[in-house]
């Protein structure tokens, strides 16, 4: 059985979330109307990196995962999108799972990135999550990365002896483009959908997106660079697992003895 799964790349604009949160609605509008059936938004879609992170970050049943749900109505739908979280006295960057009846999955990122100064200095914002987290869609499990997170293949690696057969990784950097993310996936024979941001960053800085998915071959199927937009690729589970089977950079692996 095939998947049809879409990645947004929409441009940052950070400390803006009604604007970014409408467009997301927009795109995500689109995207059902393609036969989407898993939607991917960047790392952070609604703040980006901004000063006003206490006051703007939003709890994860907050308005934007009520918008989408309300939005999936009808649907056997998923979207998937960056929040900054509010929960309790602390925040946390997430990645929410949102189907119509509410909140399937949460992902608090694992690996805080900390060799930068200023906003981009995580751990003086956020908590850092403390464990993996997958969800099952029509019988596929899948997993849930950010940004830094996959810059450790032990992340990746984790997920497919969990039985994952799609990873869907979200980024907001300046790029993420496919020479970063075939390796995992021909390693690992894991389905990659990858979401990164344009447009300009909080410094200015632009932000060419390279937001792309990959088959579990490490094959690019589609991408998407420079500019906004909505790119659309149908996977197949079940063909990633049977691969892994016969994958000797995965099958020679002695996972115990690398604790």
């Amino acid at each position: 059985m095939s998947l049809r799964i879409a990645v947004v790349q929409q441009n940052g604009n950070p400390g803006k979330p009604g604007e970014n949160r409408q467009k997301a609605l927009d795109f995500a509008t689109r995207a059902l109307s393609q036969g989407a059936d898993i939607i991917l938004f960047h790392e952070e879609l609604l703040l980006g990196y901004t000063p006003e992170i206490r006051s703007l970050a939003e709890p994860v049943e907050g308005p934007t995962t009520q918008a989408f749900q309300s939005l999936l109505q009808g649907t056997d739908s998923r979207i998937i999108y960056g929040l900054t979280e509010k929960k309790g006295e602390d925040f946390f960057i997430s990645s929410p799972v949102v189907s119509a009846e509410g909140v399937v999955a949460n992902y608090h990122k694992t690996h805080l990135w900390w060799a930068a100064e200023g906003l981009r200095h995580e751990p003086t914002f956020y908590r850092p999550g403390e464990q993996l987290v997958t969800f099952e869609f029509r019988g596929t499990k899948c997993g849930l990365m950010l940004c830094y997170d996959g810059d450790f293949p032990e992340v990746t690696r984790t997920y497919a002896h969990k039985g994952c057969s799609i990873v869907f990784w979200l980024n907001n950097r300046g790029s993420r483009g496919h020479a970063e993310v075939k390796e995992l996936a021909y390693r690992n024979s894991m389905i990659m959908a990858t979401s990164c941001c344009s447009g300009e960053d909080e410094k200015g800085y632009r932000c060419r997106g390279g937001s792309n998915i990959t088959d579990a071959t490490g094959t690019l199927l589609t991408e998407i660079w420079d500019e906004e937009g909505l790119i659309l690729a149908n996977v197949e589970p079940e063909k990633a697992l049977s691969l892994r089977e016969a994958n000797p950079w995965y099958r020679g692996c002695r996972p115990e003895l690398y604790s």
